[in-house]
Parts: structure tokens; sequence; C-alpha cells
């Protein structure tokens, strides 16, 4: 296996698991900014964060090897959904707890 695609399976398995963790983060808790949205705009967050997910856990279980670019891509992606993770536990889910 080539480095690159060792690195594409980890970004890939990254951006399953913090966009899937952003989801729940977001869409979990009863008190919500997001409950104040009008329905259009909560569907389409829903679906937005809801493909990276899926798409990253497809990636990781069909083991693609997209062209270099597209790599490059998903190891932003990938530090963007751990970046807004764990922001977003920091200031809403953490603190909510107190």
């Amino acid at each position: 296996m080539e480095l690159m695609q060792i690195i594409n399976e980890l970004a890939s398995l990254l951006v399953c698991v913090n966009a899937t963790l952003f989801y729940i983060f977001v869409f979990g808790r009863e008190v919500s900014r997001i409950d104040k949205l009008p329905l259009a705009e909560k569907i389409l967050l829903r679906v937005g964060l809801a493909l990276p997910a899926v798409s990253g856990l497809w990636n990781v279980l069909y083991m693609s090897y997209p062209p270099n670019a597209e790599i490059i891509m998903n190891v932003g992606y990938a530090c963007l959904f751990t970046w807004a993770s764990i922001f977003h536990y920091k200031e809403f889910v953490k603190n909510a707890k107190k």
C-alpha cells in the first residue's frame, strides 16, 4: 500500500468519525440554536454533515485511491471536522453539562 493511500485511509476515517461526532454534537442536544432554524436549513445542514461522514466511511471500506489532489482535500476535511468537533464539544456540549 502506497503512502498516499495510507494517508487517504486515515484522512477518510477521521472525516467519518469527526463528521459523525459533529453531527451528534449539533443535533444531539435538546437546547440548540439549530432548533430555531427553518426546516429547509435544518435539512440542508443534516445532509451537508451526513454526506461527508458517509463518503469517508465509503472511502475506508472500499479503499479508494483517488487522485492526489483529492487526497489532499480529504486531509483538509479531516482537519476541519476534527477541529469543529473538538471546538463544538468544548464550547457547547461540555459547558452545557455544568
